[in-house]
C-alpha cells in the first residue's frame, strides 16, 4: 500500500493539475470573443478611422448609425471594404485571393449594425407588450399564455385550444382563454436537462415537435417527435438518444392509441446532447409526412446515405415507407439498420423548421447555420443541400468552413441546392410558417420566420423561387421557438426565457 505521504502527494499533484486545467478553460473561454479574428483584424485595421466601438473618429464616419452608400447586405459591405480608394487602401489588408478576411469584416459589421444581443441575455430576456408598424399591417404583440415549461412547438387546435410540447416537462393543452393545464398522462417519457450552459439546455431525451393531422378535425391524430433514450439495450453506459416520431390522440388529458411512425435501429442512437437533433415535422399535401434530423453525430454522416443524420426523412402519414422515395431500396437489399428508403434530402446542418405551402403541398425548410447561411429553402427530391462543404457563412470563429474538405468531400457547388433566402449575419432562424387566413390579408402565404438570438419576427414573400418583399416584424420579442397559425387567423408564437416560457400572440390594429 502507498504510504500516507506519497498518497497526500499523488492527490496535490492531481488537484494541481485539475486547477491549472480548470483555469486554462476558464481563459480560454471568458477571452474567446476577444481573440475572435473578425475583432482583431478590425481593430488591427479599421478602428483607427472609425473607432474601436465602429461610432467613427475625426478620421471616419460612424459605421453603426450612418446608412452605407452601398447598401446594407453582405455583399455590398464586401464590396465597399474592397473597393480600389485611397480610404481602403490604407486599410493594408492581409493577401487575401479568396476575400475571406474581407467577409470576416463585413459579417462583423453587420452583426454589429443589426445590435445581436449576447445569447444568454436572449434566454432571460423577458418581452414587452407594445404596437408594431410594418409595410402592409399594423398590428400589437400580446401575451396569450404563460408557460410553466421551456416550450419547443405549439399546434393551435380547431377549439381555439393550444397543444404545447415542453422540452423537458411533455405535453400539455392551454385552454382558450390562456390557462395551461398539467401534463398530459401516459405521453413518451421525458427527461430533465443535464445542465444549462449560457441558458441552453444540455441533455438527453426531450420533446421536439408536434403537429396535427392535415385532417385532424376528422380523425384526431397528433405526431409528436422526441428524443427516445436508450436503455439497457444500448451499449455504452451514458445516455444515447435519436429521434423518434410517434402519434396518438389526445383524449381527455391522456395520450392514447400510440403508433410508432419512424424510428431508427439503436446503431444510430448518440451521445451527442440533443440540441441539435431537429426533430421538425412537415406535411404535403398527398398524404406524406416529412421528419427533419439534425448533425447529432459526425458530419461525414451527413453524405452517407445510409445513416439518418443531417437529412429530412419522408413516410406517410401511418409510417409506410412510399417506394418513390429517391433512395429507396427493398429491405433485402439495404443493411438491416440502413435509413436511405426514408431519406428525402440531404447535407443538411440542423433543420429547425419544416412547413408544406398551403396551395401546392411543397416543403420548406429554415436552417441553421454557423456564423451567417442561415438559410429558407425549398425541399427538392433527393436534393443536396452542401453542408458541411457549402455554406455562406463562416465559422464561429470568422475562419472558413473547413469541415467539409477536411473530411475529404468532393462534389461541386452547382451541384447542391443553394438556398432561396440567406441571413447572413445569422439570428439563429427557428421554425416556420406559411401565413393563412384573413385578419392580415396582406400577408397571404407569406413567411413567417421566427429567430433565437436575434430575437425577431421576419417575413418574407417568394413566388417561383424570387424574393419580392422581405421585413423584419418585430424586433425584442424573445427567443421565438414557434411560430404558428391559430384557427381564429392570427399569429402565434412560442417564446421561451429562463426554465419558462410564453405563447404570445399578433393582433391587427385597426
Amino acid at each position: 500500500m502507498l504510504s500516507n505521504k506519497r498518497t497526500t502527494k499523488i492527490l496535490a499533484s492531481v488537484l494541481t493539475l485539475a486547477l491549472l486545467a480548470g483555469a486554462a478553460l476558464y481563459w480560454y473561454v471568458s477571452t474567446r470573443d476577444e481573440r475572435e479574428y473578425s475583432l482583431t483584424t478590425y481593430r488591427g485595421h479599421c478602428a483607427t478611422c472609425h473607432g474601436d466601438n465602429l461610432k467613427g473618429s475625426s478620421s471616419g464616419p460612424n459605421l453603426l448609425a450612418t446608412e452605407l452608400a452601398r447598401g446594407e447586405d453582405l455583399q455590398s459591405l464586401m464590396a465597399s471594404i474592397s473597393a480600389d480608394t485611397s480610404a481602403h487602401r490604407s486599410l493594408n489588408l492581409p493577401q487575401d485571393p479568396e476575400k475571406k478576411t474581407i467577409k470576416a469584416l463585413a459579417i462583423y459589421i453587420s452583426e454589429r449594425r443589426q445590435d445581436y444581443p449576447a445569447i444568454p441575455y436572449s434566454y432571460t430576456h423577458r418581452f414587452t407588450p407594445g404596437s408594431y408598424g410594418s409595410m402592409h399591417h399594423r398590428f400589437r404583440v400580446e401575451t396569450f399564455a404563460e408557460l410553466a415549461g421551456r416550450p419547443y412547438s405549439i399546434a393551435p387546435l380547431p377549439t381555439g385550444e393550444i397543444l404545447v410540447s415542453e422540452r423537458v416537462r411533455g405535453l400539455s393543452v392551454v385552454n382558450a382563454a390562456g390557462i395551461q393545464g398539467a401534463p398530459i398522462a401516459n405521453a413518451p417519457p421525458v427527461h430533465d436537462k443535464f445542465l444549462s450552459v449560457q441558458g441552453a439546455y444540455v441533455g438527453w431525451g426531450q420533446y421536439l415537435d408536434i403537429a396535427l393531422h392535415p385532417d385532424y378535425a376528422r380523425n384526431g391524430w397528433v405526431y409528436l417527435a422526441y428524443t427516445d433514450r436508450c436503455g439497457s439495450d444500448c451499449v455504452l453506459p451514458v445516455p444515447q438518444t435519436m429521434v423518434k416520431v410517434v402519434r396518438g390522440r389526445v383524449v381527455d388529458g391522456e395520450w392514447q392509441d400510440q403508433q410508432t411512425i419512424w424510428s431508427v435501429h439503436k446503431e444510430y442512437y448518440t451521445v451527442v446532447p440533443d440540441n441539435v437533433a431537429g426533430g421538425r415535422l412537415g406535411f404535403d399535401n398527398n398524404g406524406h409526412i416529412y421528419i427533419s434530423v439534425g448533425g447529432k453525430a459526425p458530419y461525414k454522416n451527413l453524405h452517407i446515405m445510409d445513416t439518418p443524420f443531417g437529412k429530412i426523412h419522408r413516410v406517410r402519414d401511418d409510417g409506410v415507407v412510399p417506394r418513390d422515395n429517391p433512395f429507396w431500396m427493398p429491405a433485402d437489399q439495404r443493411e438491416a439498420s440502413s435509413t436511405r428508403h426514408t431519406v428525402w434530402s440531404y447535407g443538411h446542418r440542423t433543420t429547425q423548421g419544416l412547413e408544406g405551402h398551403p396551395l401546392n403541398g411543397e416543403i420548406w425548410s429554415t436552417e441553421m447555420g454557423p456564423r451567417g447561411g442561415d438559410e429558407v429553402n425549398l425541399i427538392q427530391r433527393g436534393g443536396n443541400y452542401g453542408w458541411p462543404l457549402y455554406t455562406r457563412g463562416l465559422d464561429y470563429d470568422s475562419t472558413e468552413v473547413s469541415i467539409g474538405k477536411d473530411l475529404g468531400l468532393d462534389f461541386a457547388e452547382e451541384d447542391t441546392v443553394a438556398p432561396v433566402f440567406d441571413f447572413t449575419p445569422a439570428p439563429a432562424i427557428s421554425n416556420l410558417t406559411f401565413h393563412r387566413g384573413e385578419r392580415f390579408h396582406n400577408w397571404k402565404n407569406d413567411i413567417l420566420v421566427g429567430s433565437l438570438k436575434a430575437m425577431a419576427l421576419y417575413r418574407l414573400r417568394i413566388e417561383d423561387g424570387v424574393v419580392l418583399d422581405q421585413e423584419t416584424l418585430a424586433k425584442g420579442i424573445g427567443r421565438i421557438r414557434d411560430v404558428e397559425m391559430g384557427a381564429d387567423g392570427l399569429v402565434y408564437l412560442a417564446v421561451e426565457h429562463g426554465d419558462n416560457g410564453s405563447i404570445l400572440r399578433l393582433v391587427p390594429v385597426d
